[in-house]
């Protein structure tokens, strides 16, 4: 922001106040400290200068050779478009406010440096004027010092000396224009002499006296100036008299053009006056110049440094929305549409690590230039980071043109190259969404492409076109997704339980726990989006924890009612390496627990026990010693390896419902049931099915000898105090179970 632009900082400008107050105080209070005026003037000017400099927080010594002392600050540079006006109304104000620092800080020292400057100029001719108006005293004084010099010192009288009439005569004829020409000693007292004239001249030779006793040895070694009588102007001069504690001084009448008022109106003067202030300004001026070319020159290099990647030179993440608000509003006015291609390298970070960093900026480097080169319809490059590149180009609606476009980009990119020596291949995968059809700003644009590329990437397809029914839930998902953390935290979420009935006794052998949510704004949430989400969030081990706990609270509620049915609850593959599992079960099946006596069983699938079966079989042994049992889940979908599930302790194998739907005694699916079945119990495991939905479906899973089943033509699942009713109005039988 210019109205914060300094270039002098807090410690700078703190050092150079007290500079500046010592340096006045010097100058203008203790002028004996210096013993000269001038001096003291430029002392103390000097000294305001640096007062100045620290008020308006510039100096103009830094401007010139472009350096600051001040902190840096950051300045963003997202500013959206309703505040864009009224940014520029506080611009004008800045850049007034940094015009009057300028002329603060630059213009007035210039100026009154070069006032000083020019002061000396000017008195220093004006003492060469005094000097020509009193040479012919000071000749005369001079030959009488030499006269005593070369008398001897036995016959010098310090009151009386007689000089030769020659000697008497050269001095009249000098000090002739003189008024008063008189010999004194050090106290300024006159001492009477043959060469002394104008001595009864007594207003002229106190004004003296008392001149010469008030500057004391400023004028001993030889002085002159103006002097004022009444209303008479003189010059004095004084001039060592070549003996010890021996002075002469002539007063002359000053010329009428030599007083002050006709000094200061002379055309010389007026002259300086304006050479002065031409200088002044003229220097001023291009201090600012410089100074203001310079500030020019770095907005210039930061906005480029910030609208553009280091590396490539490519515009980035922060220019691709100009640049497709450009193009669309061509796109409005012409038709067409605005296609953006999110592209990816897929690979790039082996490359990296195989190569090192410098051939992979180099290739992202042969990236650009290869891009650059394809003629898009007035297309831009954006580098939108790490090895994600974009373009965006005017086309027409059809998909065939991006596709075409798609392909150009591909064959030009995955070709192979050489980058020192070293052979490189790579792959990308492209994302591709058009404004107005799939958004309808640039922050949507981008938003679908990029969706379009996770998909791309997902299915590895080298390009994918943006489809709504992907993003259907994206906000959704996102806003849920912040709220699912609250939700397990405050309890927010809720239990509910599907009886598990055994189809031979008719009796009802346990419930499987279900969590639900339902959320203030989006109503009822699917488990499979927010468990999902919980898997992916790391909130996985938070939620399975929340389940284990409430339920326990459950069973230890029915038990007090006389009621004690097993629980059965589902574990997420990360669960079985959780640290904090198997001690929150150690606690839930102990004494102050109720899921004691096995009444907890845990359900796990075949995929789960696959990822690391060791680990896996670790926390089984661990739990199982506790007294849990274990089901696997959807039996028959996953990757289980025989050699391991003989070895894990299952306790109960849960057929997955896609074996259960429409099968009958002849297909392959009743064949594979059976199977899968029989394969069950030689395993001496209780075999459950389930996604039961009709009777014949329950009568066929009886004759194959099948335990357990489980499904909505029995029971949905139902909250704690629906269930109890069902079991009071139901044709299943609950096992009494010791408490």
């Amino acid at each position: 922001m210019l109205k914060n632009y300094t270039n002098m900082g807090t410690q700078d400008r703190i050092a150079r106040t007290i500079l500046g107050a010592v340096l006045v105080y010097v100058g203008l209070f203790r002028p004996d400290m210096i013993g000269d005026h001038i001096l003291n003037v430029l002392v103390a000017a000097f000294g305001v200068l640096n007062i100045i400099s620290s008020l308006v927080k510039i100096c103009p010594a830094y401007l010139l050779a472009n350096i600051s002392t001040a902190r840096s600050s950051k300045v963003s540079t997202a500013v959206s478009g309703s505040e864009t006006l009224l940014n520029e109304q506080v611009n004008l104000v800045e850049a007034s406010s940094l015009r009057m620092k300028l002329l603060l800080s630059v213009f007035l020292p210039m100026f009154a440096l070069l006032c000083v400057f020019c002061a000396i100029v000017f008195n220093l001719g004006h003492q060469h004027e005094l000097s020509s108006i009193t040479k012919k005293a000071d000749v005369a004084a001079e030959f009488v010092a030499d006269s005593i010099r070369l008398q001897s010192d036995d016959k010098y009288k310090a009151d009386y000396q007689a000089f030769p009439d020659s000697t008497l005569s050269i001095v009249a004829s000098g000090v002739e224009a003189v008024d008063v020409f008189f010999l004194h000693d050090s106290n300024a007292n006159p001492i009477d002499s043959e060469i002394a004239k104008g001595m009864d001249n007594i207003t002229v030779l106190n004004a003296m006296t008392a001149l010469h006793r008030t500057r004391g040895d400023d004028i001993k070694n030889g002085a002159r100036g103006m002097l004022m009588v009444g209303d008479k102007h003189y010059i004095w001069s004084t001039t060592f008299a070549g003996a010890e504690d021996r002075w002469f001084t002539s007063v002359i009448p000053a010329p009428s053009t030599h007083t002050i008022s006709r000094q200061l109106f002379s055309p010389r003067f007026a002259v300086i006056i304006l050479s002065v202030i031409l200088l002044a300004v003229w220097s001023s001026a291009y201090i600012i110049k410089k100074f203001l070319d310079n500030m020019e020159r770095s907005a210039r290099q930061l906005q480029y440094r910030t609208y553009h990647d280091t590396l490539t030179g490519l515009p980035n993440r922060l220019s691709i929305e100009s640049i497709i608000h450009q193009k669309t509003q061509s796109v409005d006015a012409q038709g067409g549409c605005v296609a953006l291609l999110m592209m990816d390298v897929i690979g790039f970070r082996e490359i990296n690590d195989t190569l090192g960093y410098a051939i992979g900026d180099k290739l992202l480097v042969a990236i650009s230039k290869h891009l650059n080169e394809i003629d898009a319809n007035d297309g831009n490059v954006v580098m939108m980071g790490g090895d994600v590149f974009s373009v965006v180009c005017q086309t027409s609606h059809d998909r065939l043109t991006l596709s075409r476009l798609s392909n150009k980009i591909q064959d030009k990119l995955e070709n192979s190259q050489y980058l020192e020596d070293y052979p490189v291949t790579i792959q990308v995968r492209i994302g591709m969404a058009c404004y107005p059809g799939d958004a309808s700003s640039p922050e949507e644009l981008i938003r679908c492409s990029d969706i379009a590329l996770a998909q791309a990437k997902s299915q590895r397809l080298k390009s994918y076109y943006y489809n709504t029914d992907l993003d259907t839930h994206s906000i959704r998902k996102l806003t849920l997704l912040s709220r699912l953390r609250t939700a397990i935290e405050q309890d927010e979420l809720t239990l509910v339980y599907q009886p598990k009935v055994d189809i031979q006794k008719n009796t009802l052998e346990g419930v499987e726990v279900l969590v639900r949510w339902i959320d203030a704004e989006y109503g009822l949430v699917s488990p499979v989006e927010f468990v999902t989400w919980a898997e992916k969030s790391g909130l996985i081990d938070k939620l399975t924890h929340w389940v284990l706990k409430t339920a326990e609270k459950q069973s230890a509620q029915w038990q007090r009612q006389g009621i004690c049915i097993p629980f059965a609850v589902n574990l997420s593959p990360t669960n079985l390496f959780d640290k904090e599992l198997v001690p929150l079960v150690e606690r839930l099946v102990g004494e102050n627990g109720s899921f004691g006596n096995g009444l907890l069983e845990l359900e796990i699938t075949e995929n789960a026990v696959m990822e690391d079966p060791e680990r896996a079989l670790d926390t089984m042994h661990q739990l199982g010693r506790l007294g849990v049992e274990f089901a696997i889940d959807d039996f028959g979908t996953g990757l289980s390896s025989f050699a391991y599930l003989r070895k894990f302790p299952v306790h109960n194998l849960k057929i997955d419902r896609a074996f259960i739907l429409e099968t009958d005694d002849s297909d392959k699916e009743a064949i594979l049931l059976q199977s899968m079945i029989t394969l069950g119990h030689q395993l001496g495991c209780v075999v459950t099915a389930e996604g039961v939905e009709d009777q014949p479906t329950l009568e066929r899973l009886r004759d194959m000898k099948c335990n357990l089943v489980q499904g909505y033509h029995i029971c949905r699942p139902l909250f704690g105090e629906k269930l109890l009713e069902w079991i009071e109005r139901g044709n299943w039988t609950a096992l009494p179970r010791a408490a």
